[in-house]
């Protein structure tokens, strides 16, 4: 009975979860510290941080696996301290858009048509999305567990452009908080 009791206090209600702003939004945690949350007894998918629930994360890595398939990427995403695994779906408008619906458009004032500019902007989006092995990416996605391992199935995901790691190195520097 004694033992019962600890267990309950570890974790929060789940009626009082919403009362707390980091289940809301999304967690900015080391690798290391998504893999050794406990999981929540009385939801799955959700997981505790020092008593906090958290639901979503915001992760920041070099890329060290890729596999790609027709609708999405899996790719092992490591902060340094940890590597784990992150579905990023591929954009299903970019592919399924086709130019030749746009060449109907008028000229603009600038000198470039409408289908240029459009065709340089999907051409910015799809270097943006591409991902190689070590480049630096940004994930923010819901924490899974999917046979037996934990992953993040991204909602949004990017590279990120720092030659000189300013960016890691700033974000590593910044302790989890909660």
């Amino acid at each position: 009975m004694c033992a019962a009791a600890i267990e309950s206090e570890d974790e929060v209600p789940s009626l009082l979860w919403g009362l707390n702003p980091i289940f809301s939004s999304f967690a900015r945690l080391y690798i290391k510290d998504i893999l050794e949350m406990k999981e929540s007894k009385q939801v799955p998918g959700i997981f505790f941080y020092n008593r906090h629930p958290i639901r979503q994360v915001d992760i920041f890595g070099t890329v060290v696996l890729i596999k790609e398939k027709d609708s999405f990427y899996i790719c092992g995403v490591d902060d340094g301290t940890g590597v784990i695994s992150c579905t990023c779906w591929k954009s299903a408008l970019a592919e399924k858009k086709k130019m030749s619906d746009l060449e109907s458009q008028p000229s603009t004032l600038s000198g470039m048509n409408l289908t240029d500019l459009i065709r340089n902007l999907q051409i910015a989006i799809k270097k943006k999305t591409i991902l190689e092995i070590g480049d630096l990416i940004r994930v923010r996605g819901c924490i899974r567990i999917y046979r037996q391992q934990r992953e993040i199935k991204a909602s949004v995901y990017y590279k990120v452009d720092d030659p000189m790691y300013e960016t890691q190195i700033s974000r590593m520097l910044e302790l989890p908080r909660l």
